[in-house]
């Protein structure tokens, strides 16, 4: 009778990893808080989001007030943090063991922390793409036709339009108003980097950009201690 039960629990399992690494599947659902919704890629109605949830290419998620989203891509460890009033759509292509993912933010502010990636990852504002490999970085897009911004806190990010690109590092924040219009990018400033409120670590690093007096560009780091 054991037996049999185990064997029914490994058929389960061996059926719920395969559902998760289906072609479609993208990421999961890792932390929830307030108000967070879903509208599947096949269907034109959305629903409430639960922890653990498996999703697929197509799915937009879109978070309310005081809402807040944490997914996991299935192919490695990266993270997406999604903050309140926020709205983008998961669009992910399996390739062997790789996703090729795009993340299509609609409005409102996230933060990627990514490993380096073996298939392309590429995030899509309204007003350009920025594509990435291992690296963390905000993406703040306050509405659906207004300027987009890149933080990079680690890494790199290409971002390009057909106006141009740049290239932003550590320190650097890109700024884009429009699709005609090129890039811009310069020193993180005060102000660049959102609030940060799901950070696990006990301490908070904050790098800001200045020129010294020789005219070189530097990169001041802060770190502060959580409160609890």
């Amino acid at each position: 009778m054991k037996t049999i039960r185990f064997n029914i629990l490994l058929l389960l399992l061996f059926g719920w990893l395969n559902g998760m690494f289906a072609e479609e599947n993208v990421a999961v659902v890792i932390k929830l808080e307030g108000e967070v919704r879903i509208s599947p890629a096949n269907s034109i109605k959305s629903e409430a989001v639960k922890k653990g949830r498996i999703l697929q290419h197509g799915d937009k998620l879109e978070t309310g007030a005081g809402g807040y989203c944490a997914i996991k891509f299935l192919d490695d460890k990266s993270l997406l943090r999604i903050k309140e009033k926020s709205s983008c759509i998961i669009e992910g292509k399996r390739k062997g063991n790789a996703i090729e993912k795009n993340i299509f933010t609609e409005f409102g502010t996230f933060f990627f922390s990514l490993f380096k990636q073996k298939e392309q990852f590429d995030v899509t504002t309204p007003t350009s793409v920025a594509s990435v490999k291992g690296t963390k970085f905000w993406v703040v897009q306050l509405s659906q036709s207004g300027v987009s911004r890149f933080v990079c806190t680690e890494g790199a990010i290409e971002i390009k339009n057909k106006a141009g690109k740049v290239l932003a590092r550590r320190g650097q924040t890109a700024t884009v108003e429009s699709r005609s219009r090129a890039p811009q990018v310069r020193l993180t400033r005060e102000g660049d980097i959102p609030s940060d409120d799901d950070s696990n670590g006990i301490l908070q690093e904050l790098d800001f950009g200045f020129t010294n007096g020789a005219g070189q560009e530097k990169v001041l780091r802060i770190q502060l201690k959580k409160q609890d």
